[in-house]
């Protein structure tokens, strides 16, 4: 299993740590132009090695339907109902599909409700290895819109503090991953992102560096 770490939404806004103010502020492109992260050249690293998409995002989740959702059957799921399957849901994905590569994608804050820990021995046991990209812009957005939504002159507004919602306390996601032997790659910028994931689906073992981390 490799996790692969985007730090910072990679839509128009950027995608990187200076971006901070201009997300906490409200702005930047959420949905995402695709522009930071080439999105043709992830499109067609995923289906050319047949992978399929497992997505569990929330405020990216247009983005990655737009660029790697395709017609081809059993190539892409998303996970229906409340937060915190996706990883599960991915193994058993890679369980009746062991031939083909297995990408999950997923916002750092869905990533929290998952059972990470169990979810990763699961992997090491069974022998289901998964690519996990994590849009890492470190706080639960969806929530964050709709305070400013349901609340745009209300006490976080005036204050700043957006209770529940600041994810810059996490330790580091490659954290999680990494007492299980699995690599890791922090990419920042975005722009990093498809060599990060030829890497990661090479099937040539001298191409991925020993281990990765973040």
């Amino acid at each position: 299993m490799l996790v692969a770490v985007v730090r910072g939404a990679p839509g128009g806004a950027g995608g990187t740590a200076r971006r901070r103010a201009v997300r906490d502020r409200g702005g930047g492109d959420e949905g995402g132009r695709g522009q930071g992260h080439r999105p043709g050249r992830v499109a067609a690293t995923l289906h050319g090695q047949d992978a399929i998409v497992v997505d569990e995002t929330i405020t990216h989740s247009r983005v990655v339907k737009r660029h790697v959702q395709t017609a081809a059957p059993d190539s892409c799921f998303y996970v229906q109902g409340g937060l915190g399957q996706g990883i599960a849901v991915a193994l058993g994905v890679k369980l009746a599909a062991r031939e083909r590569p297995v990408v999950l994608t997923i916002g750092d804050g869905a990533f929290t409700y998952n059972p990470v820990i169990p979810s990763y021995d699961v992997s090491n046991a069974y022998e289901l290895p998964l690519l996990i990209v994590v849009f890492n812009n470190r706080v639960y957005k969806s929530m964050n819109l709709d305070h400013r939504r349901f609340y745009p002159d209300g006490a976080a507004a005036e204050t700043g503090e957006w209770l529940g919602t600041d994810l810059h306390r996490l330790p580091r996601l490659a954290d999680f991953a990494e007492p299980f032997g699995m690599r890791t790659e922090a990419v920042d910028p975005s722009e990093a992102l498809a060599p990060a994931l030829e890497r990661a689906l090479s099937p040539s073992p001298r191409a991925r560096p020993p281990s990765w981390t973040s």
